[in-house]
């Protein structure tokens, strides 16, 4: 059984090997696929954070004080215009992000409150980024005003904010904890390592039953249990190497320290060797889970193009858990105990757990577990399809 095991395996490997679609698929695509994500979000997150100026449509005022606050601050380009309706048309056609009117100046003694009017777009992020930023300079002048206002009356002006706030940020800033893809990630691993092997499984057992080699295959000595066990380890190697060329890339760009990225990285890409050999075990878990059941669709089916339909439709079930894990903590359910026992959104959020350098041990224990259980469940449907003679004859 061993040797025979053996044989298979390293049989396929071979074949892998020398299959470009393997290449492009488990080793190609994923780190192009990762450097794509890395380089896109640093354009982002340097769009948001570079000094830019706040692209403003301003109606003429006879509020000096404003204005001149406005004109003066360097972080604002000023369009200026006679009318609203004139700053909210160049607001609509994104000539500018956002249109303001400042109210006349209050006359001295006054009590009532004034009011600005704003237009912007809340479909465009940076109208709504430089909206926030307007509002800031007119929060920042109520503050003075205020102030004024109290001194003037014998006040302490700092009663103008009568209960302060003082923020401890408690959030994990060390090594890949600190990166602002460590959310990304283990969705990212979750889904090649499953894409990564359904590029080529269909081929692996429906294409051989196609050409007609897997009867060459099935009269060896090598024991039917033990093909289907040498297609899976295969298969295996393939989901796995897939799943870790989606952190090469990430390591990989966050050790060539370009300028565009360096904000992803801020606390560099350590992680340590305990949460490291964690990391492996639930994605060894997870990648005999998915290779064995892909090995049993594929030798259920009778060819290529129905194993692909069939994978197709499984992958929906692969991604819905993966994209769930990007969301589940907005939903307030992400130390539920169903959660530790649902195959792949355990793995997910177990993942980034392990990444930031907290890992849970409920969620790793059901990640291993289940994906275990599921493994040598269809492990034992991939061995009964191989035992039967349809394996052969039902194509």
């Amino acid at each position: 059984m061993k040797l025979g095991v053996q044989q298979v395996f390293l049989k396929e490997l071979r074949e892998m090997a020398r299959d470009k679609r393997v290449l492009q698929g488990a080793l190609v695509m994923p780190v192009f696929i990762i450097a794509l994500f890395v380089l896109l979000m640093g354009v982002i997150s340097s769009s948001i954070t570079e000094s830019r100026p706040v692209s403003l449509a301003l109606v003429e005022t006879d509020n000096q004080e404003l204005r001149e606050q406005l004109s003066a601050a360097k972080e604002f380009e000023i369009t200026w215009v006679e009318s609203m309706s004139q700053a909210e048309a160049l607001v609509r056609e994104k000539a500018v992000n956002v249109g303001l009117k400042l109210p006349p100046a209050s006359a001295p003694g006054s009590m009532e409150p004034l009011t600005a009017e704003l237009a912007l777009r809340k479909d465009e992020p940076l109208s709504a980024i430089d909206a926030a930023r307007v509002r800031a300079i007119i929060d920042a002048n109520n503050k003075v005003a205020v102030g004024m206002m109290l001194e003037s009356q014998g006040i302490n002006k700092e009663l103008a904010e009568p209960i302060r706030i003082k923020e401890t940020d408690l959030s994990v800033k060390e090594g890949l904890g600190g990166s602002q893809i460590v959310d990304l990630l283990p969705y990212l691993i979750v889904l090649w390592a499953f894409y990564g092997g359904m590029s080529i499984v269909a081929d692996l057992v429906a294409g051989e039953k196609e050409r007609g080699t897997m009867e060459t295959l099935l009269i060896s000595p090598v024991r039917r249990a033990a093909v289907a066990l040498g297609k899976i380890l295969a298969l295996m190697v393939v989901c796995f190497v897939s799943a870790m060329t989606t952190l090469i890339g990430v390591f990989s760009l966050g050790l060539l320290k370009l300028e565009i990225t360096k904000n992803l990285f801020p606390s560099g890409l350590s992680i340590s060797f305990a949460n490291v050999v964690i990391a492996l075990g639930m994605l060894i878990a997870l990648v005999a889970f998915f290779s064995a059941l892909m090995v049993a669709v594929s030798a259920y089916a009778r060819n290529i193009r129905e194993a692909q339909t069939y994978l197709g439709a499984l992958s929906f079930l692969v991604l819905l858990p993966a994209v769930f894990s990007q969301v589940i903590g907005f939903t307030g359910a992400e130390n539920a105990k169903w959660v530790a026992w649902t195959p792949i959104l355990n793995t997910a959020v177990g993942l980034r757990g392990v990444i930031k350098g907290e890992p849970d041990l409920m969620l790793v224990t059901g990640s291993v577990v289940s994906s275990l259980v599921l493994a040598f469940l269809f492990l034992r449907i991939a061995m009964q399809l191989f035992r039967r003679e349809e394996i052969v004859l039902r194509v």
